[in-house]
């Protein structure tokens, strides 16, 4: 995937803004996510039902192919759902997601379970060939689950009790609210297994996308101890594990170990890194909880959940092992807000917004090994809650949905259907208004789902190209967010700065871990790695000596897997990788630290910000020298051949102009080359079918663009055939087979 620039001092300016201000966001917050014959008919994709695991599952291997809408009927009178459901089927959709938020409906009384007005409104859309999505409803409990169990209320990490309300407000851990939680889907999966029409299951929503997306009660704590004496076993290697002989915290007892609430001074880094752990295991096995009772009652129909964005509170690739595929949302409007401000009138900036839009679309592709995802919400028009996101320019929604498909998603669901008249999402338009006119953008995701379908199966199932991967670990990030070192020091920040970068280089990213298959790439990027395991060091050392070039940031290796120190000198597991050893650090407040680059990487002197490795270069290259006192004349940047590969050391947090500039010139050293050469502001990215290679070309800027491409290609939306020049209209996409 790229963001191309005229030339390399072009690109980071575009993206400075973006990375500037998702600094500023709360990691918390972040939102930042074939043919006419397969048009979702439920007699259709019931036929497509195969064996996996032992167990009948539709994924999207079955190729199921999905555009659809999510329909609240419980918000909308029941004499408007036929004017609403033939209305669909003249657009094209092919299915919707049903009852997320409808638990007070589906059981307004604790055990007495109404399904009626569901079973009524499913009926009407398998009439019409339009499949369903249901979701189950334990993100937000009926007020008569909270005025008798006030247990299962979350408590947040200042130690005051949530009030119900709104919605995510109840804790994880809790087993009262497991079991109502399980039994709702229970009885929900018993009505609804052999409906006809209903295809698959969304658990929960959006699981910790909230103002407090992690527990801190007492069922927490007796869960979190549990927890600790399964990992650990023992108390003697967890007080050594944690050092708790600092501040005399040794514990005699697990019943003694609290939750990492305020307590006077900076918690143990140990305790509060393995309760980020235990938080995200929390909510892993409430989703597992739902999942078993859906795979043994609803065998044939698939399961899912969805997320906005990099939600980094819980482990993503164990929320997801188990179920058939990735489901994301969609909201480019909200990114725009927090960087203009919410009392902005600027429209979306592409330069800003693109690049995370795809970085979140890479993630999202990635947590489930490079399969096929779902975007399950996608934004058609204004969206908020107190405030409007700004207006979808014409042709953006469009682009926003092929955005999505050119980075590997099979299928799109708009958000919504009906703009609410009531609650606390009035301002989130849909296809419809709050009139129930057309909305701006209906014509445009008409359009959109017809081109689509023209696609068919083969291209909205391939498997997406990436030459570079992008090392993206929850524990580095958990544990710099408890000890930063540097406070405007935030991991998501610095990855995104990365891949703004890269993204540049054409050659798609994959978003990975460290612990999985390297060998597809030939470059793997991390920056911020603050927590190497011995397994993670182990896989970087044989993918460098296999001939792969590992490019890493300040502050590698720094701790272990229980935010210990590590005693050993630094990178330390990566020591002989890099081929250097740290001699000291520095963080950078309002001193400046200059850069100097060698040949290799020859461009004007740098200004190091936020942090500075001091480098002891070995054997190693040395590509870049620090020019301020105290260090001025040592290594800041290096270069460490091993095996057949090299290992490249970047110990100076850059700017992003310069960072780009750097990491631009090692990517074409190491002989990465773009496919296409393309003008700013224009987006490549390529899939790959048995037969094929798929190339989508999308132009992110409200003006008409061109580029240039080699031989003759078949546009696979307009069945034109197109040679030398190609002209993009704003916000326009081609996409292009070689003939």
């Amino acid at each position: 995937m790229a963001f191309a620039a005229k030339s390399l001092e072009q690109i980071a300016p575009s993206h400075k803004q973006c990375y500037t201000a998702y600094a500023m966001i709360s990691r918390r917050r972040f939102l930042i996510t074939a043919g006419a014959t397969l048009a979702c008919g439920p007699r259709l994709l019931a036929a497509q039902a195969n064996e996996v695991g032992g167990r009948k599952n539709l994924s999207s291997s079955s190729r199921l192919l999905l555009f659809g809408t999510d329909y609240y009927p419980d918000q909308t009178p029941e004499s408007s759902w036929q004017q609403d459901v033939v209305a669909m089927a003249q657009m094209g959709i092919t299915n919707v997601r049903l009852a997320e938020f409808a638990w007070a409906l589906l059981e307004p009384q604790e055990g007495s379970f109404d399904f009626s007005w569901l079973q009524r409104c499913i009926k009407l859309l398998n009439e019409h060939e339009i499949a369903i999505i249901i979701g189950t409803p334990s993100a937000a409990p009926p007020p008569w689950l909270t005025q008798k169990y006030p247990e299962v209320l979350l408590v947040n990490d200042h130690g005051q009790t949530l009030n119900p309300g709104a919605r995510r407000f109840t804790c994880p851990t809790n087993r009262t609210y497991r079991r109502l939680s399980a039994r709702v889907t229970t009885e929900m999966a018993r009505a609804f297994a052999s409906t006809p029409g209903v295809i698959g299951w969304q658990i929960d929503n959006e699981f910790t996308l909230g103002e407090s997306p992690r527990c801190y009660c007492r069922f927490c704590r007796e869960g979190f101890q549990q927890w600790l004496q399964e990992s650990y076993g023992a108390l003697p290697p967890l007080n050594k594990a944690w050092g708790t002989v600092f501040w005399s915290q040794t514990y005699t007892d697990f019943a003694q170990i609290p939750v990492p609430l305020p307590s006077g001074a900076p918690v143990n880094p140990g305790l509060a890194l393995d309760y980020d752990r235990y938080q995200s295991h929390a909510n892993v096995t409430f989703l597992d909880e739902q999942l078993t009772i859906l795979r043994q009652l609803c065998p044939t129909q698939f399961v899912t959940t969805n997320n906005v964005g990099v939600v980094d509170t819980i482990n993503l690739r164990d929320l997801y092992r188990k179920l058939d595929f990735f489901s994301a949302d969609n909201y480019p409007g909200f990114i725009s807000i927090v960087m203009n401000g919410s009392d902005s009138g600027t429209s979306l900036g592409s330069d800003a917004v693109a690049p995370i839009v795809s970085f979140t679309h890479d993630a999202a592709r990635s947590i489930k090994d490079g399969q096929p995802f779902l975007v399950m919400e996608e934004q058609v028009g204004k969206s908020g809650q107190p405030f409007f996101s700004p207006q979808p320019e014409p042709g953006q929604v469009r682009l926003w949905t092929f955005q999505a498909i050119a980075h590997g998603a099979m299928g799109i669901n708009y958000f919504r259907w009906d703009t609410a008249d009531f609650g606390a999402e009035e301002y989130w338009h849909g296809l419809l208004n709050h009139d129930r006119s057309h909305s701006p953008a209906f014509d445009e995701v008409q359009r959109t789902i017809r081109e689509l379908k023209s696609l068919g199966s083969d291209v909205l199932n391939a498997r997406y190209s990436a030459e570079l991967a992008l090392c993206f670990d929850p524990v580095s990030d958990w544990a710099l967010a408890i000890q930063p070192g540097q406070p405007k020091l935030k991991y998501l920040s610095e990855l995104l700065t990365w891949y703004g970068s890269i993204a540049a280089s054409h050659a798609g990213v994959d978003i990975v871990d460290a612990t999985q298959d390297l060998s597809p790439y030939k470059i793997l990027f991390a920056p911020v790695m603050y927590v190497v395991s011995q397994e993670q060091a182990s896989k970087i050392r044989d993918f460098v000596k296999r001939g792969g070039t590992f490019i890493a940031g300040f502050r590698l290796g720094v701790k272990d897997e229980h935010s210990r120190i590590v005693d050993a000198p630094l990178p330390g597991l990566l020591r002989d990788v890099m081929g250097v050893t740290v001699l000291d650090y520095q963080p950078i407040y309002s001193e400046k630290q200059g850069l100097r680059f060698s040949k290799s990487l020859a461009g004007r002197d740098a200004e190091c910000h936020l942090w500075a490795d001091i480098l002891d270069p070995g054997q190693a290259e040395v590509l870049a020298t620090y020019t301020g006192n105290p260090y001025a004349g040592k290594a800041a940047t290096t270069s460490h051949s091993l095996g057949r590969g090299r290992a490249i050391y970047l110990g100076a947090h850059l700017d992003p102009a310069d960072l780009a500039r750097v990491l631009l010139t090692l990517i074409a050293t190491a002989g990465v080359k773009s496919p296409l050469e393309v003008p700013a502001g224009i987006e490549v990215t390529r899939r790959r079918t048995d037969r094929d290679i798929i190339t989508f070309v999308l132009n992110h800027t409200n003006a008409p663009q061109s580029i240039q491409i080699a031989g003759t290609s078949k546009e696979l939306l307009t069945g034109s055939t197109r040679s030398g020049t190609v002209s993009l209209e704003p916000y326009g996409v081609c996409v292009l087979q070689s003939v």
